[in-house]
């Protein structure tokens, strides 16, 4: 059995029913499939809404980003226990600003 896979979103004709119909066909010796070993068969066929395409491209994204530095985040951990870290608050703010810059432009 195939499976076609494409980004054109859901179709409810597509759903089990729909299967469990040509099963019900199989089964009873009607269909073509059923008598004739050469005929072609359908497959089934998965739609992905916009959303899970998008989805699954964030997820490549994400998978190629580089790994947590563990020494980093160990070394942080100790300094905010310590009471020794300390935030410029300047260099956060002007980065949240160079952010929104960007989401805006």
């Amino acid at each position: 059995m195939t499976e076609r896979i494409n980004g054109q979103g859901f179709r409810p004709t597509d759903t089990a029913g729909t299967r469990r119909a040509d099963g019900t066909k199989a089964a009873g010796g009607n269909s073509a499939r059923a008598t004739d070993p050469v005929a072609p068969q359908t497959g089934d066929t998965v739609n992905l809404t916009r959303s899970a395409v998008l989805l699954s491209k964030l997820e490549e994204v994400v998978q190629s980003l580089a790994p947590v530095d563990a020494d980093r985040v160990r070394a942080i951990k100790e300094a905010l226990a310590s009471g020794s870290y300390e935030v410029d608050d300047q260099a956060v703010a002007d980065n949240m600003i160079r952010m929104d810059r960007e989401l805006l432009a």
